[in-house]
């Protein structure tokens, strides 16, 4: 492996490449080029065996991975790319082909979510999207996530849960907890409608004392 600066006229995309990039990917692509003129060297193979021109070794790449990357860089007006060439044969070629474009981890969200935070220190979600594989909606998550979370509420601001209980009522304790029920009706209807709780409270206090539990 030798690392060469490669005129652009001088290398071949891959007939077999099945690699795609979305054109705003492609974009942001280019603008990164533009803006630091830093890019990773394309991998390329020799083609042909060089041959004496006027202008020197004329000799043919292909591309084995950054066809984006060339594109990006011919778009941009460069002539040459830095190049990994390899001498590989066309079988080894196919499955460099095959793997080099596949072949990636994935983020751990908590970790690019810190780093996309750090990143975004003086910078909007839209202003880092336009240097950012991702668009600005998934920036802004990815700093929510990296935000510290709110403090709990202390203790005698929690409220407790609500605990559903179930029972089972004989007749006798049916009817008394029906006639309760209609004692709070009547109530309600010559004063103030009384609230679910106090109505609630009234059932327990009626339904104790008929029972000479209290």
């Amino acid at each position: 492996m030798t690392l060469q600066w490669i005129p652009l006229e001088h290398l071949e995309a891959h007939p077999e490449n099945s690699n795609r990039m979305p054109p705003p990917l492609l974009e942001k692509l280019k603008r990164h080029i533009e803006r630091t003129g830093l890019y990773e060297p394309l991998v390329v193979r020799p083609l042909s065996a060089p041959a004496a021109t006027g202008d020197g070794e004329a000799r043919r790449y292909q591309i084995l991975n950054g066809h984006h990357r060339a594109r990006a860089l011919g778009e941009l007006g460069h002539t040459h790319a830095r190049c990994d060439v390899w001498e590989v044969d066309d079988a080894e070629a196919r499955l460099l082909l095959a793997t080099l474009n596949r072949l990636e981890g994935r983020d751990d969200p908590s970790a690019r979510a810190a780093l996309v935070a750090h990143l975004a220190e003086g910078r909007s979600a839209e202003d880092l999207a336009r240097l950012l594989p991702e668009p600005p909606d998934a920036v802004e998550r990815l700093m929510r996530l990296a935000r510290p979370p709110e403090a709990p509420l202390p203790p005698d601001q929690v409220r407790p849960p609500a605990r559903p209980m179930t029972f089972f009522l004989a007749d006798e304790q049916y009817a008394l907890v029906t006639e309760a029920l209609r004692e709070v009706g009547h109530e309600g209807a010559s004063a103030a409608r009384p609230t679910r709780a106090e109505a609630l409270e009234r059932l327990a206090q009626w339904y104790l004392e008929s029972r000479s539990l209290r």
